[in-house]
């Protein structure tokens, strides 16, 4: 069960594969999750990459939502860093510019008031990795982690058996199937 915060959710950032084609099932899914939260009033947050991020913006702009971003300067993005994509970058009504991928990420996540994760690899690991921590060390007023597909349960569950989490690592968390149950989430968690 995902626990409530205190926490007023005004923003949402979401993540994931960066890779992500515009024919794919997880892009789609992105882009009609953000369209559904953008209509229902939430700015949409990203790293301005391609990919999902990409798909979030997109869907969001579709439902005339605002769209924030954080981005690494362009002189300063390393040599195998997807950058900030064109449309992306476009369609934000702000940018935040920040000079590496930690200060990124930190923006990101102070910006945020929940995060959506969809399918990714290293890097969205390492977004997951950050954001369930501060959850867990703001438990109560936490920016709550929704997890989107069903292929999440077994990765989490494998983790709960295997890892010592504790109650408040395993309530700040919920999974969703499509963009409905993710707005579902939201609005549950909120006091």
């Amino acid at each position: 069960m995902l626990s409530k915060t205190d926490l007023v959710i005004k923003r949402v950032a979401i993540m994931g594969d960066a890779d992500a084609k515009r024919y794919s099932m997880h892009f789609r899914s992105a882009y009609k999750t953000a369209y559904v939260l953008a209509k229902a009033g939430y700015v949409i947050v990203n790293g301005g990459g391609p990919g999902i991020m990409l798909a979030a913006t997109l869907g969001a702009k579709a439902a005339k939502g605002r769209i924030e971003l954080v981005v690494i300067n362009h002189k300063d993005q390393p040599s195998n860093f997807e950058g900030s994509h064109k449309r992306n970058v476009a369609a934000a009504q702000k940018i935040y510019y920040e000079s590496n991928y930690h200060k990124r990420l930190g923006k990101i996540v102070d910006l945020a008031d929940a995060f959506v994760f969809f399918k990714g690899g290293t890097g969205t690991i390492s977004e997951i990795g950050l954001c369930w921590e501060m959850a867990k060390f703001e438990y109560g007023k936490h920016a709550p982690l929704i997890f989107y597909g069903s292929f999440w349960k077994k990765i989490l569950d494998k983790m709960k058996d295997l890892l010592p989490l504790t109650k408040d690592e395993t309530t700040v968390y919920g999974i969703a199937k499509n963009p409905s149950e993710v707005l579902e989430l939201l609005k549950q968690v909120e006091s």
